[in-house]
């Protein structure tokens, strides 16, 4: 029985052509080195994942780790604001002798503004206060005695710490976090005093909330092991102290960051294992290493044929020149087989990278300079509002509302623009920036002008991407409002809502323009490049349907209108 199988398959092979014999031995020798390579493939490409996926990790904790560090130095610039501010001291030190009014009326002008300025430049404060010892009434929430603390755990337990320098403490039983520190100047007139920020317990975690995948958690211990916040699956997890000990635990690889200054410690973990998606990257690897040799063998069978190896050469010539960047050659074939099959495939594939390469570089090219225009306005964010606070402190002392009014619009505008680096924003956040821009620009042209805002409410929570009204009222006062020879001028914005879209209007009265100007304003062949910018990024990020249409009449103004998609930001982040 065997015998005669051996005979039906030796026959079986000799029947074969020559090409078939040849890939048959070919794949026969090869299975074996085949195989080991392939487990080396597999072997490395697991390592390569697990190092990246721990990278990516550590680079990421740092990063929300420097980013949290930047926030608490904002809060400790502003705590040395009020701290060091003569005013506020000379008030709180001075001996009143029973003119309770004359203290009331000093609390209410000189110290409530500056306790209240902080707050409109860091919405993450949620109070100040400051404790007198000496006998003083409390004043709302800003001032009061010291006795009123001395029982309270928070300032019994850590008096001993409270000098020049801030002290972070975080109370998580009451998801409190506060940012104490003596006043100097207080004590140079004999009189102790205690500043204490409040701050926004989740505000101040912020940083961290969103920075888990999926299989990952984040804790934030104190300086005795405990976890006091926790943020992805760490929620999930009873012993967490194990997580503060040790470089791995349960399965997972933990990464550890100090928060200097602070006494806090973040520590993420991420599964030791491959994820699904890793999973499926190292069997595609392993997928693509058999094809690979399986092409490999096949093209060294069909070296025995002649033709083949003619048309095989012309092939590798032309990838060759693919290789070093020619790629505006000609691959053709006449032939009916599959060589010729693949040349002309080969021919096809060229074509169609040639058309994504440069549709794909044009994208990026355009992407990469919204981008660097969007970072060039993020550059050092908290300066620039530490000065802006400081120029409104100054106005407020002296008593120049004016300039208060027109350093908080341009605070206001700043805040909304750079919108914490990220390019999309509420159409609330949106109109409250150009609101702020509008403010500001009539504080210049001398109420020259008028101004309508006429927004549907239920449009507000939608998204929309930031900036992308201020450049057109700019371009409307710039190029319309203020070429006008006579007559005041009117700038008017419209927010409405369709089945699927939002629309934003900026029109004006301007001197206005002609058709062809008006046609060519949105693209960069123009001068218009604020308007070719915001109709650019509207279209790279929502799809080639969307963006800025211009209609405008030579000496009857202009009408700039936006159309952008329907989505609230509520359903977008659940999503």
């Amino acid at each position: 029985m065997s015998h005669r199988i051996r005979n039906h398959l030796g026959r079986r092979f000799r029947d074969l052509s020559l090409i078939r014999k040849i890939m048959f031995i070919y794949i026969s020798i090869s299975a074996l080195p085949i195989l080991i390579l392939g487990i080396a493939l597999v072997s490395q490409e697991g390592r390569t994942l697990r190092i990246s996926a721990r990278s990516a990790v550590r680079q990421t904790l740092m990063q929300s780790t420097a980013q949290m560090l930047s926030d608490i130095r904002v809060y400790d610039n502003l705590a040395n604001y009020v701290a060091y501010n003569q005013s506020v001291s000379d008030v709180l030190s001075s001996n009143y002798n029973g003119r309770s009014f004359e203290l009331y009326e000093q609390l209410n002008k000189t110290v409530d503004p500056i306790l209240t300025s902080p707050t409109y430049f860091s919405h993450g404060i949620n109070g100040i206060t400051i404790y007198v010892d000496r006998d003083i009434p409390e004043h709302g929430d800003s001032i009061a005695p010291l006795s009123s603390i001395k029982d309270k755990k928070w300032y019994r337990d850590n008096r001993a710490d409270f000098g020049a320098a801030s002290v972070i403490l975080i109370d998580k039983k009451e998801d409190k976090v506060r940012l104490v520190r003596t006043m100097p100047l207080m004590e140079q007139n004999g009189v102790n005093g205690i500043l204490c920020l409040e701050l926004d317990y989740n505000d101040f975690f912020g940083e961290y909330k969103d920075i888990c995948g999926k299989g990952q958690g984040l804790f934030v211990f104190n300086k005795d092991g405990e976890a006091i916040y926790r943020a992805g699956e760490a929620g999930k997890i009873k012993n967490s102290g194990a997580y503060f000990k040790r470089e791995t635990y349960d399965g997972h690889y933990i990464v550890k960051r100090r928060i200097s200054g602070t006494g806090l410690t973040a520590a993420i973990y991420t599964g030791i294992g491959f994820s699904p998606a890793q999973h499926k990257t190292v069997i595609l690897a392993f997928l693509a290493y058999i094809a690979i040799v399986a092409s490999t063998l096949y093209i060294a069978s069909v070296l025995f044929n002649h033709y083949v190896v003619e048309d095989i050469s012309a092939l590798g010539k032309n990838m060759v020149e693919v290789g070093k960047g020619n790629r505006t050659i000609t691959v053709k074939s006449d032939s009916a087989d599959e060589i010729g099959d693949l040349i002309r495939g080969f021919g096809s594939m060229l074509d169609e990278e040639n058309v994504l390469i440069k549709e794909n570089y044009e994208n990026k090219l355009a992407l990469r300079k919204s981008e660097m225009k969007a970072l060039q306005a993020q550059i050092n964010p908290h300066f620039l509002y530490n000065s802006l606070s400081l120029i409104n402190w100054k106005a407020i002392e002296v008593g120049a509302d004016d300039i208060s009014s027109i350093t908080l619009a341009l605070s206001n505008f700043y805040r909304t623009s750079l919108n914490r680096g990220k390019n999309v924003l509420t159409i609330e956040k949106e109109i409250e920036n150009v609101k702020s821009y509008i403010a500001i620009q009539l504080y210049m042209h001398d109420n020259s002008f008028d101004t309508v805002i006429d927004i549907d409410e239920e449009i507000l929570p939608y998204e929309t991407l930031n900036l992308i009204l201020q450049p057109l009222v700019e371009n409307a006062i710039d190029h319309g409002i203020d070429m006008k020879e006579s007559g005041r001028g009117y700038i008017k914005i419209i927010g409405r809502q369709d089945q699927d879209t939002i629309v934003l209007t900026v029109s004006d009265d301007g001197v206005g323009m002609d058709e062809e100007t008006a046609e060519k304003i949105t693209t960069f062949k123009s001068h218009g490049y604020g308007l070719a910018n915001v109709n650019e990024r509207i279209k790279l990020f929502y799809g080639e349907k969307y963006g800025v249409k211009v209609k405008s009449r030579v000496g009857f103004g202009t009408i700039c209108t936006i159309t952008i998609p329907k989505i609230h930001i509520k359903d977008k982040n659940q999503t």
